[in-house]
């Protein structure tokens, strides 16, 4: 099985930072690109597949929506990744991908869409008004043309410029941001030096600067990601929010290095030191390390606090933890008096004694599962 995790998603409609299953990603992708088509405006969000199975990443990129590029995430990874040459070591996560894609998507969203991108905006009244010569033009550029160059550009390109040397440089452009685009989605299966290469020279914005740090990050690279990141306390974010890696030994040799008591706190966390995590102060509380707290509260038996604090994050599943522990409290303290009360009887059901021991221990066992 796959999930995909989201980053960077400006619409509420995609959950940001938390896994979700493939299929619904599909649905959730597809349709936010044919809203943003229908209202003319773009966004973009990385994305990672991840394999429940292994925890491996298999795929990461960064979908363009309302581009026109790909009707949905399916589309995208199947030609996407269909075109990416990898070496034998990772060519059967490449064929495992694939074929999961294909199981788990539904046959709805397996159609593919043929669309001219740069004719979208095409004033059609212009265009029936030049000579044959220049239709020509246009609709030969038309169809090389790729992300970020529309119709109108190059429409105006052919009948103000018409020369050689302006069409050689928008074919330059196109040919670049092919080659781009390609370096970004291949980074993940194959080498990513190319990718930190551009990214190194560039001004970077903010979903561009998290990809370089965790590429610095996934190479031990901690220094570098901190200087692009500008504060280690971003840094130990993505690291406890990453999705993959073993966050708890990443954590430790970033905290040797950057100590700070966001990391002191999250790596307690992750290694189950509640009472200790509680007691470090002045941490910067993001949602998910509100949601690491109320969990801690929980474990360590304040549940009107955890209630309290669960009220920053409205996490679903922190709230069914939440009320899966009361009504184990409220079990196991009725079973423990019922328990009581059979040992003090002469004639005690040494049967039922130990029926209850039994159930009382199942209990105690699924509360600290919790």
């Amino acid at each position: 099985m796959l999930e995909v995790w989201f980053q960077g998603v400006e619409d509420k409609s995609i959950p940001n930072h938390k896994r979700i299953e493939f299929a619904e990603a599909v649905k959730l992708t597809h349709e936010l690109e044919h809203r943003c088509r229908e209202d003319k405006k773009a966004m973009s969000g990385s994305f990672t597949v991840i394999s429940t199975e292994t925890d491996a990443t298999l795929y990461a990129g960064t979908f363009n929506f309302g581009s026109y590029d790909f009707p949905n995430l399916y589309q995208q990874i199947k030609q996407m990744a269909g075109q990416i040459r990898v070496d034998r070591k990772k060519q059967a996560d490449k064929t495992y991908l694939l074929n999961q894609i294909e199981e788990l998507t539904p046959e709805e969203f397996k159609k593919e869409e043929t669309i001219d991108k740069t004719l979208l905006n095409l004033d059609k009244s212009r265009v029936s008004r030049l000579k044959k010569w220049q239709r020509i033009s246009v609709y030969a550029v038309a169809v090389i043309a790729t992300i970020g160059l529309t119709a109108m550009t190059v429409l105006y390109v052919v009948q103000t410029a018409q020369n050689e040397q302006e069409l050689a440089k928008i074919n330059q452009d196109m040919t670049k941001q092919g080659e781009l685009s390609k370096t970004y989605e291949a980074a993940i299966i194959g080498d990513a030096e190319p990718l930190k290469a551009y990214l190194a020279e560039k001004e970077l914005n903010d979903n561009q600067k998290v990809i370089l740090a965790n590429l610095y990050l996934e190479e031990g690279g901690y220094e570098k990601a901190v200087e692009v990141m500008g504060d280690p306390r971003q840094v130990v974010s993505m690291i406890t929010e990453s999705p993959k890696g073993d966050k708890e030994k990443v954590l430790q040799a970033f905290n040797e290095l950057f100590p700070t008591n966001e990391g002191r706190f999250d790596l307690a966390y992750l290694q189950k030191d509640y009472e200790l995590m509680l007691n470090i102060p002045t941490v910067n509380m993001t949602k998910k390390r509100s949601e690491m707290k109320t969990y801690a509260l929980l474990k360590t038996g304040k549940l009107d606090e955890a209630k309290a604090e669960l009220a920053s994050n409205n996490n679903p599943k922190m709230k069914e933890k939440i009320d899966k522990y009361e009504v184990l409290k409220a079990e196991i303290s009725t079973l423990t008096e019922k328990l009581e009360m059979e040992k003090t009887k002469k004639d005690k059901d040494e049967k039922l004694v130990k029926k209850m021991n039994d159930e009382l221990k199942k209990k105690n066992d699924e509360l600290q599962t919790l």
